[in-house]
């Protein structure tokens, strides 16, 4: 059974255009979950935004650095970073 070549252009747009219309309701079922899952904005508590001081920063900076070139320079060791916490 031998196809024409319109009948393989007819098959390949067609093919196309149902990826292109199952993409774009894949795309809309994606969006429409932002309006389903709200986040709760808790009303009793207000937002605040804390600025941080650029002396505090590179306070930071420095010490993950440190801890960089530490873990580099010791040879057959564990080091994992679990968390970094704020020394206030």
């Amino acid at each position: 059974m031998q196809t024409t070549f319109m009948e393989a252009i007819s098959i390949t747009l067609s093919s196309m255009a149902i990826v292109l219309v199952t993409l774009g309701l894949i795309a809309l079922i994606l969006e429409s979950f932002r309006f389903i899952f709200k986040p709760e904005v808790p009303k009793d508590k207000p937002v605040v935004n804390k600025v941080v001081e650029e002396d505090e920063e590179e306070k930071v900076v420095a010490a993950i650095v440190t801890s960089i070139i530490a873990a580099e320079q010791a040879q057959h060791t564990n080091f994992h970073v679990r968390s970094i916490k704020r020394v206030k």
